[in-house]
Formats: structure tokens, sequence, C-alpha cells
């Protein structure tokens, strides 16, 4: 099967590269980058600029499937100029790809979008899976919306598509883990607010290996990718602080201080979505790291 791959060159995207090729997939992948294009026996790079809806054609040639993952990092302050450039990144290239295969005669059947489970409400008390459609009204849920409206339209170029409803993804050296760790590190570990918000996190493994799952099997429709074993903030860090063998002592930080050094961007940090991944399971897919502490281990003690 021949992948082609936006977003090949960040976090995810490149350990998935690496997993598909180790399973003797022919993978193409977007750059905005001349620096990056490449071609070897079982890879090749292809330019494209998704801001000027540009793109070169023949990337789709012998294509099977499509992962689209692109899109500017939420990781960063949210001044006007950021947040409509982590909207439009995404929504850019969903267009990109749905021109570029208005355009020609392809072998595309199946697609596989990024979306993230910040679509849904923040809640303590409510589980959602993805049978739900009850959506949240802050920034991040406005962005989901707006993304997967533009994925979904790959439906009507008789694609099949999924979208793939990422969870907290944890990394040694990325993300929400990596940011608590050095802080625990030092001894600073505290809860953030009232520390019951609900943790719904997914190692960067079970990502890659979802993924190519869901390429095997090209069942289409929502995929919350989550851990079955989700928790609460308060249970997350004693958990992380007991692998790091560092104490908790410190008092909850109380939200409006956090509301002050953040500002909107403490969505990140204070919201709470309890979730399931019903549909993956469904397809038979088996999580190798299941819990939070067989997922520690693995990060800290390899």
């Amino acid at each position: 099967m021949r992948v082609l791959i936006t977003g090949a060159t960040g976090f995810i995207g490149s350990a998935l590269c690496d997993e598909l090729l180790r399973k003797k997939y022919q993978v193409n992948y977007l750059t905005m980058s001349t620096d990056e294009l490449i071609e070897t026996s079982d890879s090749r790079s292809f330019l494209w600029n998704p801001s000027k809806n540009e793109i070169d054609l023949n990337c789709l040639k012998g294509v099977d499937a499509i992962v689209n993952l692109a899109g500017y990092t939420i990781n960063c302050h949210w001044s006007v100029s950021n947040k409509k450039q982590i909207l439009e990144s995404r929504i850019n290239c969903s267009n990109t790809l749905y021109t570029a295969l208005q355009s020609i005669e392809h072998q595309v059947k199946y697609i596989i979008s990024a979306s993230a489970i910040a679509i849904y409400p923040s809640s303590v008390s409510a589980i959602y899976t993805e049978k739900d459609e009850l959506y949240g009204n802050d920034f991040l849920a406005e962005v989901c919306k707006d993304w997967e409206a533009a994925n979904i339209r790959f439906e009507s170029l008789g694609i099949k598509t999924a979208i793939a409803r990422l969870g907290l993804v944890l990394s040694k050296d990325h993300g929400v883990l990596h940011e608590l760790a050095k802080v625990v590190k030092m001894g600073m570990g505290a809860n953030l607010g009232i520390g019951k918000q609900w943790m719904s996190w997914i190692y960067y493994k079970d990502v890659v290996h979802g993924i190519e799952h869901l390429l095997q099997k090209q069942i289409p429709g929502i995929f919350n990718f989550v851990s079955p074993n989700s928790m609460q903030q308060d249970q997350f860090l004693k958990i992380l602080a007991n692998e790091l063998n560092k104490p908790l002592w410190l008092p909850n930080i109380p939200k409006i201080i956090i509301k002050v050094g953040l500002g909107e961007r403490s969505t990140l940090v204070l919201s709470s979505q309890h979730v399931k991944p019903d549909k993956l399971i469904a397809t038979k897919y088996q999580f190798l790291f299941p819990t939070l502490a067989v997922t520690l281990k693995d990060i800290y003690q390899h």
C-alpha cells in the first residue's frame, strides 16, 4: 500500500512514517521545504504550499490512502495572529487536498484526518463516546468543528473518511507529559485548579499503531484516539510523581492564577473531557499501552 502523509515531519507524522516503512508500506509525504525533498526506493517527498492552495499533483500517483495530520501547533501564545494560523493551517491543508483530489484521476480509497477530543464540552461528570454529538464552544472546540467539516467533505468524492480525535498524546519529549514531568522532576508538581479534571490520554505509540490498524481495516467514521483508562489529573500526577520518585507536596494552584498566567490558553490544562475509545475497540484494536503505569515505564525505564 502507498500512503500519502501530511504533517510527516512533525512528531506524530515522523513516527508514523518510520512505522509504515518498517512494515513495508510505500510512503509519499508533503513538505514546504526544498531542503526536505528526498527520494528512496520506498519513500518520496513532494512540495506543497497549502496557504496558496499549491501542491505537486504527482504526490497522488499510486496512492491508496492518505493520512492528514498537518496543522500549526497549538503550543504557542494564542495571539490573534496565531489563533488565525492554528485554524487556517488546518483548513487550508484539507482544502488543498480536496481540490487536488477533485482535479485528477486517482486511486485513493481511504483518508484518515486528525482532530481532537477538545471538540467535546468540558465536564467533570460527562463521559463521551463517538456516538455523542455534543460540542464545546471555546476556541479549540470551534477549530475542531471547522476542521472536521473540511475533512468530512472527502466522502463526497467517494473516499471512505475517518476522523481521529486525538486525546492528550504522551511522549517523553513532547506535549503535556513533557511539560508536567519537567515540573515534577524539580519537586514543584501540583494539581492545576481543582485537580479533578479528566485527562483522556494516549501514548504516541498507540496513535501510530492505531492509524496503521485503520489503514488496514479502512473503516470510516469518527474514532476517539484515547486510552481506555482515562484518569483525573490528581491521579495522573500521583502516578507520574511515583514513577519519577518525586513528592507531590504543594497545594493546588488556583484556577484564577492559571488563567492570569495563560489567558485563554488555560483551557489546555483546566478543561476536562472524559472520553472512551468505544469505536476503536470495536474494530478489534488492542492497545499496546492501555494503562498509564505501563506507559510511563516504557517511557522512563527504556
